[in-house]
C-alpha cells in the first residue's frame, strides 16, 4: 500500500491531477443558477411595477 495522499495518482507512469471546474462547467453553473435567478427577479420586479407603480428593477436606473 502506497502512504502517499489519496489526491495524489500516477496511472501507467502519469500524474493525475485532482478534478477541479473547468471554464465549461463554470459557465453551465452560471447558466444553470444565474439564469433562472436573472428571470425570477426580473417578474418579480416587473409585477412590483405594473401593481404598486414603484420601479425596484435595475432597468430604473438607466
Amino acid at each position: 500500500m502506497n502512504s502517499s495522499s489519496p489526491k495524489d495518482h500516477a496511472i501507467l507512469g502519469h500524474d493525475i491531477p485532482k478534478a477541479r471546474l473547468t471554464v465549461a462547467g463554470w459557465a453551465w453553473g452560471a447558466l444553470y443558477l444565474g439564469l433562472p435567478v436573472i428571470l425570477l427577479g426580473n417578474l418579480i420586479d416587473f409585477f412590483f411595477q405594473w401593481t404598486l407603480g414603484w420601479c425596484i428593477g435595475v432597468w430604473c436606473i438607466v
